[in-house]
């Protein structure tokens, strides 16, 4: 290790489970000899609130939200091996950003838009039809009582 990396640049191990490690932004999980991975933010671990993301009503385009979105259900989509870690992330995203007051509609515009050039979420979740998990993402939920 002390060839490859300068000494002030300091590799620590993190945890002492070898069958679950956060690499960048992804939880990798080994189960009965498979691999899960799922998003890892590191936001996630602190005892405050951190805000990220954009306000509607910034002197950033709306359409930078809304755009910030779909790329947001890309990445997932990427990373995210089981479909119901799509849809947990993908609901927090989509509560985030509608508490900051973008509008459903144009949030569900732009996860359609996601599906018709994603045509491959099918395959990969092995699901038949959409509409459960675009119903299961665009559900407002409670920030105190996580509902």
């Amino acid at each position: 290790m002390h060839e490859i990396y300068p000494s002030d640049l300091l590799m620590e191990r993190s945890g002492t489970n070898d069958r679950n490690v956060n690499f960048l932004d992804t939880t990798v999980h080994i189960k009965e000899g498979q691999l899960k991975t799922k998003l890892y933010n590191t936001v996630d671990d602190f005892n405050f609130r951190v805000v990220t993301f954009t306000f509607p009503h910034s002197n950033i385009s709306i359409h930078v939200g809304h755009n910030l979105f779909y790329s947001q259900l890309a990445r997932y989509f990427m990373i995210c091996s089981h479909v119901q870690d799509f849809i947990d992330i993908s609901n927090k995203l989509y509560n985030s950003l509608v508490v900051r007051g973008y509008k459903h509609w144009e949030l569900v515009r732009k996860f359609r838009l996601f599906v018709k050039n994603h045509s491959k979420i099918f395959c990969k979740y092995e699901i038949a039809d959409i509409r459960g998990i675009q119903r299961a993402i665009f559900t407002i939920k409670n920030e105190r009582d996580g509902r």
